[in-house]
């Protein structure tokens, strides 16, 4: 088993959050107050959901938590493998049809939105089948990418600020619950973790925390941004952040915004590919007969089918029972279960 590093691993679960931060709407639910509010609260929630799966860790450094499960019981492997697959199809549709919706709106005269999503789900497909060496690879080079594209829109901006455009609310209880709900229902590392940790050399527990960390930085520095430079359109905006990019301009480039495009194209294929990458490693555990990559293809397909179908037709809008879904499939998935196995009978020590 090829393995990465500690600082690899925050990167790629960094990565994978801040997908969301890049495209979702962060001002249609609640004022800006309730978002702050709502952002400390539910970074704190996380940092207590993980306790779990960084203890199962601890006692089994080297296996997964499908690993886990099939050792104990083979029949609950199985069905646990089959969650993390049936999770992973179900946000790489999520992601590959907010991407779509991205396109659709901000550049509709680029290219068709299902080409787009097509390619990124092919690109994606090719790093799952590399493995988790390439994928980290990869995101070691969007990470990069992407925090210089980041330092320039701000940079450019610095001259267009203004605290005249900050407004606050009294924050309500109700918004604040709401936006901790939808902020922990984006928290799909907590799927990615279980599965990845045993390919991190070493203080794996450490780089969740680390990856939390990075992304309550950013998502407090973007939202500063957005109402210093924003003030009331982000009442009508439907991405506040790649609206920064239309605002911005240096000597060089007039407009900013299509300069991003290219870091988010990035983001959004790692997120693909590791879940991609994830799906395919739990169902092998469940059904060790078949060859792994005949899995991702597997899964691959129907993530992309289902997302090209709503891409085609522009349903746009999710069903609510998806997200309930999702956020149950994260709560039992990567804290329930961890906190069972974790406090479960066995040898500690064993480790494959």
């Amino acid at each position: 088993m090829r393995k990465i590093s500690f600082g690899q691993m925050t990167v790629i679960l960094f990565i994978s959050r801040i997908f969301y931060s890049l495209t979702f709407v962060p001002f249609m639910y609640s004022d800006v107050t309730c978002q702050v509010i709502g952002f400390a609260v539910s970074t704190a929630i996380e940092c207590l959901a993980v306790i779990p799966v960084i203890i199962l860790y601890k006692k089994h450094p080297d296996k997964n938590l499908c690993q886990i499960a099939y050792e104990k019981s083979k029949l609950c492997g199985i069905l646990i493998s089959v969650a993390f697959a049936f999770a992973a199809v179900l946000i790489i549709n999520r992601l590959l049809r907010f991407f779509g919706y991205f396109m659709y709106v901000t550049f509709p005269d680029f290219l068709p939105s299902w080409v787009v999503i097509s390619a990124i789900a092919v690109i994606s497909f090719y790093a799952a089948f590399q493995g988790i060496e390439a994928i980290s690879r990869s995101a070691g080079l969007t990470f990069a990418f992407f925090i210089v594209s980041f330092v320039i829109v701000i940079a450019a901006l610095s001259t267009k600020m203004s605290y005249s455009n900050v407004m606050f609310d009294y924050p309500q209880i109700s918004d604040i619950s709401h936006e901790v709900f939808n902020e922990l229902s984006k928290f799909s590392e907590l799927l990615l973790f279980p599965i990845l940790y045993p390919y991190v050399k070493e203080k794996a527990g450490k780089s969740i925390y680390g990856a939390i960390a990075l992304k309550l930085i950013f998502v407090y520095i973007i939202t500063t941004v957005c109402v210093l430079t924003l003030g009331s359109y982000l009442n009508i905006s439907k991405f506040p952040f790649f609206d920064l990019g239309t605002y911005a301009e240096t000597f060089i480039i007039e407009r900013l915004d299509a300069f991003l495009l290219p870091a988010w194209i990035l983001v959004a294929f790692i997120k693909a590919a590791l879940f991609m990458f994830i799906g395919k490693i739990a169902l092998s555990t469940g059904f060790k007969r078949t060859k792994k990559n005949v899995y991702l293809l597997i899964l691959s397909v129907a993530a992309i089918a289902a997302s090209l179908a709503a891409v085609l037709q522009e349903k746009w809008n999710f069903p609510v029972w998806d997200k309930v879904v999702v956020t149950i499939l994260i709560l039992v998935l990567g804290v329930l279960l961890p906190l069972v196995y974790c406090f479960g009978k066995g040898d500690e020590s064993e480790t494959e």
